[in-house]
């Protein structure tokens, strides 16, 4: 017998399952987790390097288009500076991708199932986490949702202006990550595989959509014919070339941090079951077909890219993240009992495993952020500046050591940080004395200053700006305080300190620098 979705083939006798309407507390504390935390973190590096990029606000940047920045620099006019104003844009995001799910499970799959979705989308880490970091996934994700909704739409409900929702979110997801533009191959690969779908290449509504896209994207692609395509051949070479081999256990391992062993367990279950069944879903119900075909469709064919770069190149932790929102209303109805046959009753309940799942998962993250804040005791502080937990205690010192140097110099120095961008868009957002941020970002920059690469921040400080005036250096490493790519750029430099940072707990991070004195912009000094 053939069974798809739901657990009907099992003996019921030696599964319990609970009943979804008393797991609605699961969904509202992993809401109320997320508000609460939102401006008791301190920024990751990334969120201050977006940061950064809304006090340059623009029509783009070297490394993301610029949506991320426009939320960034709205809701800080709004509410002013702070960690929740960053987050804030990721965070009613996600309500809204919520609103794009929910309907698409409930178009696709039926009424009720909508409230399971829900309930993954709270609980799965990827999709609690574009809720909260405001990274340019967080409005990447609310689009890719938004186009499956007015394609789904458009699809099945003869709603032929739909296509032009499914346009607007195109554009606006372009807007946000490139990787939006697989939404397009996604579709016509599913208009190819369906029989009804094909009627769309012969009407214009997906044409004007593609053209919406296009129309919504042109400032980007503006931007970049001004700057040599810089964004497009920074993307194209560093997210798929650089380092080469086989990766596809990191691609497996990243999948399961993102949708959990159990998460990618049911996956992989619905899609083999859909294949298996897939001859009698369609004679019992072909609409029905069509809608999962569509849901598993949109799915694997951007899946299917990550594992094709898997096989020569490293992928990252995110990119699979998006694919599996089309599954998710598959995914919800199975683990919830529902089966594939229309007349079956669909059961609202939820499997033991599951609501184990579903039950620690908010409050493993709310121990987890606890933690945290709380300095992480008990564990080795070597490397947490990589974490949230030490940043604005590095402000604090860095602005310290600053303002003692000006004392001493009569002349403000500038901030050097001595990696990629973490450590002068950390300094620029926790700097606690800015009441300018224009003059702030003149004194601030990165270590493009003494030879290195500091994406953006490259753009933002060049040397001729800050020729003759001394350097604070800061580093996370000794040794790179004492290369001649450093050292070189001053006429002298001092001795070598070490900065211990600590909360009541003792040391939560360090960091080390020395002062520069008279930047030199053209060449190094002799040695």
């Amino acid at each position: 017998m053939c069974v798809f979705l739901g657990e009907d083939h099992l003996n019921h006798s030696t599964i319990r399952h609970f009943n979804l309407d008393k797991l609605c507390w699961v969904i509202g504390l992993s809401v109320l987790v997320r508000l609460i935390f939102l401006g008791l973190l301190d920024l990751l590096p990334e969120e201050a390097y977006y940061w950064n990029y809304a006090q340059h606000l623009d029509i783009g940047y070297l490394d993301h288009p610029p949506m991320v920045a426009w939320l960034i620099g709205a809701s800080e006019a709004l509410l002013g500076r702070s960690e929740f104003a960053v987050r804030l844009p990721a965070f009613l995001g996600w309500i809204v991708l919520a609103y794009f799910v929910f309907h698409l499970a409930e178009d696709t799959i039926g009424k009720g199932t909508g409230r399971m979705v829900i309930l993954l989308l709270a609980i799965l880490p990827i999709y609690m986490s574009v809720g909260f970091l405001m990274t340019p996934d967080a409005p990447f994700y609310v689009c890719w949702a938004g186009a499956l909704f007015f394609i789904a739409r458009a699809m099945f409900n003869k709603r032929p202006l739909a296509w032009y929702g499914a346009g607007i979110f195109l554009g606006l997801g372009m807007l946000s990550k490139y990787t939006m533009g697989l939404i397009v191959p996604a579709t016509l690969a599913y208009m190819l595989v369906d029989k009804d779908a094909r009627q769309w290449f012969k009407r214009p509504h997906p044409y004007i959509a593609l053209l919406l896209g296009l129309v919504l994207f042109l400032p980007v692609l503006y931007w970049n014919s001004q700057h040599q395509w810089a964004s497009f051949a920074f993307q194209g070479t560093r997210r798929w070339g650089g380092d080469t081999g086989f990766h596809l256990h990191i691609l497996i391992g990243s999948i399961l941090v993102l949708i959990t062993p159990l998460g990618l367990y049911e996956a992989a279950r619905v899609i083999l079951d859909f294949q298996k069944c897939r001859r009698t879903i369609r004679q019992a119900d072909l609409l029905r077909y069509r809608k999962y075909l569509f849901l598993v469709t949109f799915t694997l064919v951007p899946l299917l890219v990550f594992v094709i770069h898997s096989i020569q190149g490293q992928p990252k932790l995110n990119w699979t993240g998006p694919a599996w929102l089309a599954l998710l209303p598959l995914i919800g109805a199975r683990i919830s009992g529902m089966r594939a046959r229309q007349d079956a009753p669909y059961v609202r309940t939820l499997t033991r495993r599951w609501l184990v799942t579903a039950s620690l998962v908010p409050v493993l993250f709310a121990a987890g952020f606890g933690y945290m804040i709380a300095g992480m005791p008990g564990f080795t502080k070597e490397s947490w500046m990589k974490l949230p937990i030490a940043w604005k205690a590095y402000g604090d010192r860095v602005e310290e050591i600053e303002t003692r140097l000006e004392n001493e110099t009569d002349s403000e120095p500038i901030v050097i940080g001595l990696d990629e961008y973490w450590l002068a868009s950390q300094a620029s957002f926790y700097d606690p004395d800015d009441d300018d941020d224009l003059d702030t970002l003149q004194e601030i920059a990165g270590e493009n200053l003494v030879g290195g690469n500091s994406l953006m921040w490259n753009s933002w400080v060049s040397p001729q700006m800050v020729a003759g005036r001394h350097g604070l250096l800061v580093s996370f490493t000794e040794d790179k305080l004492k290369q001649n790519r450093v050292t070189g750029r001053f006429s002298k430099v001092g001795e070598i300190s070490k900065e211990v940072l600590t909360n009541c707990d003792g040391e939560i991070g360090h960091f080390y620098w020395r002062v520069g004195y008279n930047y030199r912009a053209d060449s190094l000094r002799r040695q």
